[in-house]
């Protein structure tokens, strides 16, 4: 577990920020000037606070009041930053081993889980720069760090070369037992890891927890609400239509069909089975008391709802449809509709709504 306790400040920001987070991955969102980079830094002891407290896993890493400041190569942990920072003379293996005293054992289990076997005796320049954080992120795990801290380390990246690093993290999140701090302004990168959230905003914290949970306070709402906010699902191919230019998926939990719920999507080039991950955002889901007859809108699809909170201008509604789905909907629709709590409702969605956040 991470907890901090820290004040910080220069002339043109200040940090105050108190929270602890155990979850396997916490995702740190937040604008531009938030103060993201500044929290990771001052976690990892390459910038010190002002006041305040540090710890993991019960051991203080800084105390103001105590006098306690671990230098960084002390903390135990593993960056990876937005550059690489790799070093150009070495190979991918020297890079690999750089700072640490691993086993070879260890060097082939980290290699195998991020694919690097090939890539070995590569020299960095030979490396794409997908290639290239994949080393970064296998250097910071053989340090034998006890937190992970990513700082934006996809943001150099093509979206085409960002979808094909996600799925190494996610291996790297099942494979190891290892806590992460993933920062990043990316929502939909931040929620195909993780749904616990720290939501920094003008150096504070305005939210922490289940994203399904922020999104219902006021303060957190106004930084995601422009910002990416969107239900990702994770999903299987259930089959193909190839002559409609559809996709039928299939969301909800594999082992229980009565529970699974099934998705007119665009069509993948992912094969029956596979699993792929997609996003809705809340405004594109509309709700109907009942099915809808004589309607182009391919997605009807039965829930309960679960959650609902007025805000200013809308009704944020939490629906279960075998996976939990968020809709933002008027307040007057929501009173014809009477939303409240145990409603069945019926989501109707556009096929060309949903968005896949995997390679395609």
């Amino acid at each position: 577990m991470i907890s901090a306790s820290i004040n910080f400040a220069r002339p043109q920001f200040s940090l105050d920020v108190r929270f602890e987070a155990n979850a396997r991955v916490t995702g740190v969102f937040g604008p531009s000037g938030a103060g993201k980079t500044t929290l990771i830094n001052l976690i990892a002891g390459l910038e010190r606070p002002d006041a305040g407290s540090i710890a993991l896993n019960r051991q203080t890493l800084f105390d103001s009041a105590l006098g306690i400041d671990t230098p960084a190569h002390r903390r135990h942990l593993g960056m990876v930053f937005q550059e690489h920072r790799l070093f150009p003379h070495y190979s991918v293996k020297g890079n690999l081993l750089y700072g640490s005293r691993p086993g070879g054992e260890e060097l082939n289990r980290i290699a195998a889980i991020l694919e690097l076997q090939p890539l070995l005796q590569r020299r960095v320049h030979q490396l794409s720069g997908g290639e290239r954080q994949r080393v970064a992120l296998g250097r910071a795990l053989l340090s034998n760090p006890q937190l992970l801290l990513l700082d934006e380390p996809l943001i150099s990246l093509d979206l085409r070369l960002r979808q094909q690093i996600i799925p190494y993290l996610k291996r790297v999140r099942d494979t190891l037992a290892l806590p992460m701090l993933y920062v990043s302004h990316d929502l939909a990168e931040i929620l195909q890891l993780t749904d616990q959230l720290l939501v920094l905003e003008n150096g504070r914290v305005a939210g922490h927890g289940r994203y399904a949970d922020l999104v219902h306070d006021d303060a957190v709402l106004a930084v995601v609400h422009d910002r990416g906010m969107r239900n990702v699902l994770a999903a299987r191919v259930h089959s193909h239509v190839h002559g409609d230019g559809i996709s039928i998926l299939e969301i909800g939990p594999q082992h229980e069909p009565p529970l699974s719920s099934q998705l007119v999507a665009p069509l993948t080039s992912a094969a029956p089975g596979a699993s792929v991950t997609v996003s809705i955002l809340p405004w594109d889901i509309a709700l109907a008391a009942d099915i809808v007859r004589e309607v182009s809108i391919q997605n009807q699809i039965h829930g309960m709802v679960t959650r609902c909170t007025a805000h200013e201008r809308s009704m944020l509604v939490e629906i279960d449809i075998g996976l939990p789905v968020i809709a933002e909907i008027s307040r007057r629709s929501a009173a014809s509709l009477n939303i409240q709590v145990g409603r069945p409702i019926v989501c109707l969605i556009k096929s060309h709504a949903i968005q896949y956040l995997d390679a395609m």
